[in-house]
């Protein structure tokens, strides 16, 4: 029985108003090619993200090669509040757009919205991952040429509307997400490229982190572990007891200042881990999400579930550990040389991807994650400080 919820309500919506619209759409468009024709030098590109945390650290190649193959380019990317602090000080970017679902929760409210993207003028969009909302700003917006990420996990709304979008690629399942952002830019011209992350920290955000150190007694020459315990659906997340044990067999032998980082929603489970812990460790949730940038790059180690913060360390090149639980580590990973992941590979593993993630486990036993011990990951973290003599 299909339960119709305002969410699928106002996509029924937005499909029908697409579909009835399309022909004043398309003369729109038509129009635009017409007078400013296919290619327009510099070109201006909007990229469209309204994934979260980790999904926007692994789009951050897409930004700089765009630039480094179109110095000229207008670069505008679109993106939710909560990932703004990751992209905020990326010189790649000439503008941040911001789409809040609560702001523009009324036809009006989009409609204004979508005429300020059409006033901007772009010639290309690129939406990096399906979505019924992703497929319709820039055809709405009367982009002459528009690029799509499809997939065969996607809802059949996101899949019927996607159809008013000239350039697709399908996501294949097992394909590093990373990778495939960057094989949408071969629209344009762009084989060759690099698949670094990089995210950029302000000397305006940097203050915090150094107040927080001097307040706290941390010294450069520390061992500082940062841990993030939670990852947003509890099928994804270690038990406290363990995260307790670990931080404190880190504490006892190997001389680590613990840092559990977090934000204001997490602290109800932090307190729990410090609560079971025998030593003390220090907590951070009151940071904005740049400023909790500039405190993980001073970090010797980040270990965490499958959760942006781990992929924020990653990109800022800090040694990490990825307890990976169902999180199928083909299609999104942390990527690079100071890596090591954790997983349990039983019969049922991986059952969450970026094309379709769930939101329980499925069997009912969460064994993935419940079956990775403390002495698993400690192993990790010695293996970790001995390969690169950390």
């Amino acid at each position: 029985m299909i339960k119709f919820t305002k969410q699928y309500l106002e996509n029924i919506f937005f499909i029908l108003f697409t579909f009835f619209l399309s022909p004043f759409f398309y003369l729109l468009i038509f129009i635009r090619k017409c007078k400013k024709g296919k290619i327009k030098k510099p070109l201006k590109i909007l990229v469209i993200q309204t994934a979260k945390i980790g999904d926007v650290v692994c789009s951050t190649p897409v930004f700089r090669e765009i630039k480094k193959y179109y110095p000229k380019s207008f670069l505008s990317v679109l993106i939710i509040p909560l990932t703004k602090g990751i992209l905020v000080n990326n010189p790649y970017i000439d503008e941040i757009i911001l789409f809040d679902k609560k702001k523009y929760s009324k036809i009006s409210e989009i409609s204004k919205f979508i005429k300020g993207i059409k006033k901007r003028k772009f010639n290309w969009s690129f939406s990096l991952t399906p979505g019924i909302l992703n497929s319709s700003i820039s055809f709405w917006a009367g982009i002459p040429n528009r690029v799509i990420t499809t997939s065969k996990y996607s809802t059949q709304g996101a899949k019927l509307i996607s159809i008013f979008n000239n350039y697709h690629l399908e996501y294949k399942r097992h394909t590093l997400a990373l990778r495939h952002y960057l094989n949408l830019l071969k629209f344009i011209n762009i084989n060759q490229v690099s698949e670094k992350k990089e995210i950029f920290v302000g000397s305006s955000e940097e203050n915090k982190a150094i107040q927080f150190f001097k307040k706290n007694n941390l010294k450069q020459g520390d061992f500082l572990v940062g841990i993030s315990v939670t990852a947003g659906k509890e099928f994804k997340e270690w038990a406290p007891n363990k995260f307790s044990q670990l931080a404190d067999r880190i504490i006892d032998e190997l001389k680590a200042r613990v840092i559990f980082t977090g934000s204001e929603r997490d602290k109800i489970t932090i307190k729990k881990v410090q609560f079971l812990m025998k030593n003390k460790s220090l907590r951070v949730t009151k940071f904005k999400l740049i400023e909790l940038i500039s405190l993980l790059k001073r970090m010797s180690l980040f270990i965490g579930v499958d959760t942006g913060p781990l992929y924020i360390a990653n990109a800022l090149e800090v040694p990490v550990i990825d307890i990976a639980g169902p999180c199928s580590m083909k299609s999104q990973c942390p990527i690079g040389k100071k890596i090591i992941i954790v997983k349990k590979e039983i019969n049922c593993y991986p059952c969450s991807f970026v094309s379709s993630a769930p939101n329980y486990c499925k069997e009912g036993h969460m064994r993935c994650i419940k079956g990775i011990s403390v002495n698993d990951v400690y192993i990790a973290v010695k293996k970790i400080l001995y390969d690169f003599k950390i």
